[in-house]
């Protein structure tokens, strides 16, 4: 799942982008924008219309919903929040008015772009196209004789800094363009430019150049992201801030670049991830396997969430299929504010322990690994695509249940042994599972898309083969909707034909129906009512943050209650990984 963590992380640097913008100046693009932007950002944000679409969210039933929402009210509370809304006071301070989104509204041209320079003072430049009327009317304009006028070329800007904060407050306009930014020499630079001055800016850059390289050609993005990883992964605002934990992975690459477009009914988000050479990362990535065309084909049409990964290690499969099938059990759940455990005695000795030997270590006893025929079963056939399948239960028609089913669909060079494959299953599971032998035979089941085979007894194993296709599940319907979608696509057995997704390293996708979300509220309420009892969609204790699940969750749920569908494709190129990213939505 590593690829989606990627994938998911980056989505949220592009949200948590744009909430930043919202909350101080953000940005936009034009062709001759990033040649206005000095060197030594660290992000850099382009939007052909900035002013379209800050009116698209303010307008947004998703922004209203959101602001009334409890995961708004949990991330007001935050850490994060707490700074950006510092920044944004001392910055209304130095400037001698409020940095609300009244002035975001006001200074928010067509073409525009906003550089990062550094992440924990958020010190900025933003750069807006607006003529010459639009700037006068602004809020900035209007208090400039507070300001220190300067002078660069034969252009004029203003400055102000505030001793107590030590902010810097810089704007000026020229040619059409408006310029803001949090330190001096950042504004008079992009002065500069606008006159035809010739310094190094962001083009000149290896990151920002290698990343235009590769991108793609053609029409300009609604919104561009340009991220200098190699320097950001190493801010320690990155470790403290980055939600996916994933460091030591994000260290492998130089440079990303993510590209949004929106049209109709869809958003389309492309991204471009650039590999640091071998030698800077101290290792080799490993090579991508074959495309995940032959297991995508057994998703089923109603999956809520499945993912397909090309060329996993024997010991990824195994994980997966622990955690998702072979180990599902209720796991011990408890209040968080239940009292802490009594402490533990200290047992300091007695003057009888005077012989007993402190200097040698307790003889370790070896545990037989009760997954080593599953192991060598996996690192023998060394499978060449895995595909995961999550699909949620319905509840009965007493509405009180809702659960996740799984299953995993592996393919590999050479064909399965279905007698092997149900013996290191039962090698596996057999002590868990029943001390007296029952529910350890395997029986045989059929269904409109073939025979398959279930055990006998009260836990819910399913399992087929089919060539060099192996199917696990949890649920016998699960299983039966695998073969019957890979038999209507001509994908099981036979495993011939690269299909449309020829390429693809990994791939997954998320549905957002209203069905789904109405099961998902369902199964939160059950979830927080473990803790909380009482607690619904609505339930908030006075003085304590909102239940994580039907509250901070549930209400970025409903927030994007519009959307139906996440797809997620990346085709993985050794030196550069690209990724697209399709959301539908209902409009």
């Amino acid at each position: 799942m590593k690829r989606l963590l990627i994938s998911l992380g980056l989505t949220a640097v592009l949200g948590s982008a744009a909430v930043w913008a919202a909350v101080e100046l953000s940005a936009t693009q034009s062709a001759s924008l990033p040649s206005l932007m000095p060197t030594g950002a660290l992000l850099y944000l382009e939007a052909k219309d900035f002013h379209g679409l800050l009116g698209d969210w303010n307008a947004s039933a998703e922004k209203r919903a959101w602001l009334s929402g409890d995961n708004y009210q949990a991330f007001s509370r935050s850490r994060l929040f707490s700074r950006l809304s510092q920044a944004q006071d001392e910055f209304s301070t130095t400037a001698g008015l409020p940095a609300d989104a009244g002035l975001l509204s006001a200074v928010a041209g067509k073409e525009s772009a906003l550089g990062i320079f550094d992440i924990g003072n958020l010190e900025f430049v933003y750069v807006t196209r607006m003529d010459e009327a639009a700037v006068e009317a602004t809020p900035l304009w209007q208090v400039r004789g507070k300001f220190d006028q300067r002078t660069v070329g034969t252009a004029q800007f203003y400055v102000h800094k505030d001793a107590a904060s030590g902010r810097t407050a810089a704007f000026g306009a020229l040619n059409g363009w408006l310029v803001v930014a949090t330190r001096d020499d950042l504004a008079a630079g992009v002065m500069q430019r606008l006159q035809g001055g010739k310094d190094r800016s962001l083009p000149d850059e290896s990151w920002y150049a290698g990343l235009m390289s590769q991108a793609r050609s053609g029409d300009k993005p609604d919104l561009r992201l340009a991220l200098n990883l190699e320097k950001i992964v190493a801010t320690p605002y990155f470790r403290s801030y980055w939600v996916q934990r994933n460091i030591t992975e994000m260290k492998l690459y130089g440079a990303a670049l993510s590209d949004l477009r929106r049209s109709g009914d869809s958003y389309r988000e492309e991204r471009l991830l650039l590999r640091k050479p071998a030698a800077d990362t101290g290792a080799t990535p490993a090579a991508p396997g074959s495309d995940v065309a032959q297991v995508t084909a057994l998703t089923p049409e109603n999956a809520t969430f499945s993912s397909a990964q090309a060329g996993p290690t024997p010991e990824s499969v195994l994980a997966a299929l622990r955690e998702d099938v072979l180990e599902r059990r209720a796991e011990q759940a408890y209040s968080a504010w239940s009292a802490p455990p009594a402490p533990v005695a200290v047992d300091a000795g007695t003057a009888s322990m005077l012989e007993t030997q402190i200097d040698q270590a307790p003889q370790a006893v070896a545990e037989p690994d009760q997954w080593l025929a599953l192991r060598k079963m996996l690192a023998g056939a060394a499978p060449t695509a895995m595909l995961q399948v999550f699909e949620d239960r319905r509840p009965v028609a007493d509405g009180v249940f809702v659960g996740l089913d799984a299953a995993c669909a592996l393919t590999a060079t050479t064909s399965w042994d279905e007698a092997a494959v149900q013996d290191a299953l039962m090698q596996s599971m057999g002590g868990r599972l029943t001390a007296g032998k029952l529910g350890e035979r395997w029986v045989e089941r059929k269904s409109a898309g073939g025979t398959y085979a279930a055990l006998d007894g009260r836990v819910g194993l399913y399992e087929a083969v089919r060539g060099k296709t192996l199917m696990v599940a949890t649920n016998a319907a699960t299983l039966e909707s695998m073969l019957a979608a890979g038999l209507a696509r001509g994908k099981v057995g036979a495993l011939s034909g690269a299909g449309t997704d020829a390429g693809v390293t990994y791939a997954a996708v998320y549905r957002h129906s209203a069905e789904e979300q109405k099961n998902f509220r369902l199964l939160f309420t059950r979830l927080d009512q473990v803790g909380h009892p009482g607690a619904g969609e609505d339930h908030v204790e006075a003085g304590t943050d909102p239940a994580f699940f039907t509250g901070n969750l549930g209400s970025l749920d409903r927030a994007f209650a519009a959307m139906t569908e996440e797809r997620v494709e990346e085709r993985d190129l050794g030196a550069r990984v690209t990724q697209t990213v399709t959301y539908r939505w209902t409009r």
